[in-house]
């Protein structure tokens, strides 16, 4: 038991350094997704605003078409102004000018403010159209090195698994659904250190006579708190003066 114990130590170190490869390749991955979706939404924008601009150019055009037509009447009036022959007439058309001189300078006012929406407009798309550039090479840049870091992890990863393989060989199935279970339900550690009558998972008092148990490795226990598997460490004012 103590060498299946050792295995399955060994297995837990790979397993978390494979969750920690996993978390920086998902880590690279939601960076790369969260870049394109922002620059997938500025494409939309400067659409959008495409869209909007060509809208005001045609209302521009109707625009220009309505004062040609108004300047067209008031000329026409104008010129009858001058054939008419009774004080009456003269007054009616005259009114008729003035009413289309009116529509004359409101259309030209509505152009001008057409002509100051169009030109802001312009600018935004200009300055978007340069930031969605500047981020397009941005994003290339960051995909190449990624690419890059992706590779690495790859092979780091593919090392870690064909390790995990061959400990995974040496442990028992029995303990092995063990671990795997305490694992999916416990991120992180399945298998941790009893040393001074402590878990060291959890840090809660071990029984005694489990304690002893766990010193005999002979058999598997568990931790009664967290339900970790346990392996006897040894105490730490030992381990000290082993080392001196």
């Amino acid at each position: 038991m103590r060498e299946q114990l050792a295995k399955l130590r060994e297995l837990q170190q790979i397993d978390l350094q494979l969750d920690e490869y996993g978390s920086k390749k998902k880590e690279i991955l939601e960076r790369l997704g969260q870049n394109k979706g922002f620059l997938q939404k500025l494409v939309d924008d400067l659409e959008g605003q495409k869209a909007e601009l060509d809208e005001i150019r045609g209302l521009q055009t109707q625009k220009q078409d309505d004062l040609k037509e108004i300047l067209e009447q008031h000329n026409k009036r104008k010129k009858r102004l001058q054939a008419v022959g009774s004080t009456k007439e003269f007054s009616a058309v005259e009114r008729e000018i003035e009413v289309l001189k009116k529509s004359v300078e409101q259309t030209e006012e509505e152009l001008l403010h057409l002509a100051e929406v169009i030109e802001t407009t312009q600018g935004s798309i200009s300055e978007k159209e340069e930031k969605i550039n500047q981020l397009r090479d941005s994003i290339s840049a960051d995909e190449n090195q990624a690419e890059g870091q992706l590779s690495v992890l790859a092979k780091e990863i593919d090392g870690l698994n064909k390790g995990e393989a061959k400990a995974r060989a040496f442990v028992s199935k029995r303990i092995l659904y063990k671990y795997d279970f305490i694992r999916g339900r416990r991120p992180g550690l399945a298998i941790v250190a009893a040393r001074d009558a402590h878990c060291e998972g959890c840090f809660m008092a071990v029984p005694a006579q489990l304690y002893i148990e766990v010193q005999r490795g002979e058999t598997l226990q568990t931790c009664p708190s967290c339900q970790r598997i346990l392996y006897f460490g040894e105490p730490e004012a030992d381990s000290a003066t082993a080392e001196a």
